[in-house]
C-alpha cells in the first residue's frame, strides 16, 4: 500500500534521476512558477531549448514515477 509520504518520497527520488539541466527548468517552472520565457533568460538559452529541456524533463519524470510505483 503506498502511503502519501511514500509517493512523495518516490516523487523526490524521481526528480534526483534528471539532468541538471532538466531539474533546473523543472525547477523554475513548476516550483518557482517562471513563464517558458523567463525560464529560457534565466538559463541563458533560447525559449525553444528551455522548451524541450521541460518536455523532456516531464517525460522523464513521468517515466521514473511510473517504474517507481
Amino acid at each position: 500500500m503506498f502511503t502519501a509520504t511514500h509517493n512523495l518520497d518516490n516523487a523526490a527520488e524521481a526528480i534526483d534521476t534528471l539532468s541538471p539541466e532538466h531539474r533546473q527548468a523543472i525547477h523554475l517552472a513548476y516550483y518557482a512558477g517562471f513563464s517558458k520565457n523567463q525560464v529560457a533568460d534565466l538559463l541563458g538559452v533560447t525559449p525553444d531549448v528551455a522548451d524541450t529541456r521541460l518536455s523532456e524533463g516531464l517525460t522523464h519524470l513521468r517515466e521514473a514515477l511510473r517504474i517507481a510505483a
